[in-house]
């Protein structure tokens, strides 16, 4: 019995599976272009370093950070990769060895997009390297070496998911490596670099490379045939509730119950906290334009990148509401309680998380007054404006939510809507429009007190704007409930 032919039976009987067919070819045509972007790019890694640093090969340079690539690559895995499942206990019933069934599962991990990583980055810094004279053997050896960790990577990740001390272990790795490497005489980036580098000198090293490669696949193996059995999906796991009581909400007065248990959400759920860490990393996305002179110059591209250093969390929660509360929302309908009150909370919860990425955005100050100035506009426009933009967004996707779930790129098809992605423009064109044509045509402050006095209206008429949204969502309230009832 072939497992991959019932993998793509399962895969066609799906309902929807023309439309998720259908997004997946788009979305596989603008990873390709990214891919060949991203591939592109880092064949200028060779030749800069080369340029940069004049005393040292530039094979040893990137061989003494390739640490810090394993570590962002763990951590990038962690949040985003969403590990195959298959139905075991289906598979189980027939006679099917478990050793089959587990060696399918692994190999289908194989073709995970993050595997990729050595062939966008590493494989054209292996061309430039036999372009610079290497030998093809020693070529091979090093690529091959690498291609082989984040093997290693990949089938470890199996266990870091199941465990979250795997991961805060690995965060103080990681931190105990950048404080050693400043701090004191120990590189630990330099020493396993140095494992690289004797790569490229003696390429039949690379046969040790196999060595952690097959023995994190046996350790993968075994510990998913601990979990291979027919209740194993049933046991009901015993853990300690974390209830929470967040007294100092309580000066929201009846918007407090709201907020109390959108918290106790985030803290619980697996979902909902990958998307705070994903905020979080929005705070970082001023760094690709910020310190480019280029993009100084550039009105409508400064905006874009202010709105996305404290909008992240709108962005991202807003899209969602009320399909976070997709498990209960039948039992929420029911009760006294205000449709507009269960809004404003969701609003001051963006509120609060926009105001305060914007207070942890002020080292943006490093790269002047006004790039700090851009940045809190930003801020009053995602307060005042975005986060209406993005409930009204809420009301386009009505497919319910699996909490404990990680996110999976591209998965959720049934939460495709073009309305919804045409939604989108405002989001980011308006704010462009708002900045960019004061600070074009008149002066890069008159473009700051557009942006910033855009959303200074919409907490003027912050009322108004929630009763009319509060209209919308009890118009559609009882398609909503049907839809996640499916």
């Amino acid at each position: 019995m072939n497992l991959f032919s019932l993998q793509r039976k399962e895969t066609f009987r799906a309902p929807q599976w023309e439309t998720k067919l259908s997004i997946k070819i788009i979305m596989t045509l603008v990873m390709l272009y990214f891919l060949v972007a991203f591939i592109l790019g880092a064949s200028f890694i060779y030749p800069g370093l080369n340029k940069a640093v004049q005393t040292k090969e530039p094979v040893e340079i990137f061989n003494s950070i390739l640490l810090y690539f394993f570590f962002f690559e763990f951590i990038l895995r962690f949040f985003l990769q969403q590990l195959p499942v298959t139905n075991i206990q289906s598979l189980i019933l027939l006679p099917i060895k478990k050793s089959r069934i587990i060696n399918h599962v692994l190999l289908r991990s194989v073709f995970s997009g993050f595997n990729l990583f050595p062939f966008i980055i590493y494989l054209p810094f292996a061309i430039s390297m036999y372009r610079d004279d290497y030998l093809l053997t020693q070529v091979v050896a090093w690529w091959g070496a690498l291609a082989l960790f984040t093997f290693c990577i990949n089938f470890l990740i199996y266990i870091i998911n199941k465990d979250n001390r795997f991961f805060v272990g690995l965060l103080v790795l990681l931190a105990a490596t950048i404080a050693l490497d400043k701090y004191t005489a120990i590189n630990l980036g330099e020493m396993a670099g140095t494992v690289f580098d004797q790569v490229v000198e003696t390429p039949v090293l690379f046969g040790a490379f196999l060595i952690p490669a097959f023995l994190s696949y046996g350790m993968v193996y075994l510990f998913l045939k601990r979990g291979l059995y027919m209740d194993a999906g049933l046991k009901q796991k015993k853990t300690q509730v974390r209830g929470g009581e967040f007294a100092f909400l309580n000066v929201f007065g009846e918007d407090a119950l709201f907020l109390k248990n959108d918290l106790r959400m985030i803290i619980r759920n697996v979902r909902p906290r990958q998307i705070v860490v994903m905020s979080f990393l929005f705070l970082f996305y001023g760094l690709v334009f910020f310190p480019q002179e280029i993009y100084r110059n550039q009105p409508y591209i400064l905006a874009f990148a202010g709105l996305f250093v404290t909008g992240g969390f709108t962005l991202t929660f807003g899209n969602y509401v009320p399909a976070w509360d997709s498990s209960y929302y039948k039992l929420l309908m029911t009760q006294n309680l205000s449709y507009k009150k269960y809004l404003l909370s969701k609003w001051n919860l963006m509120a609060f998380v926009t105001a305060f990425c914007a207070l942890l955005s002020t080292p943006y100050l490093y790269f002047g007054w006004d790039v700090l100035a851009i940045i809190i506009a930003g801020s009053f426009f995602n307060i005042g404006l975005g986060t209406w933009i993005t409930l009204f967004g809420g009301l386009l996707n009505k497919s319910p939510m699996k909490l404990n779930v990680k996110a999976k790129a591209f998965e959720n098809t049934q939460a495709f809507s073009l309305n919804q992605f045409l939604l989108t423009i405002p989001k980011m064109i308006l704010p462009a429009v708002l900045y960019g044509v004061p600070a074009q045509f008149v002066s890069p402050t008159a473009g700051i007190v557009s942006l910033a006095g855009a959303g200074v209206l919409g907490l003027v008429f912050r009322q108004q704007m929630a009763e009319k949204i509060t209209q919308l969502y009890i118009k559609q309230k009882h398609e909503t409930i049907e839809a996640f009832n499916k």
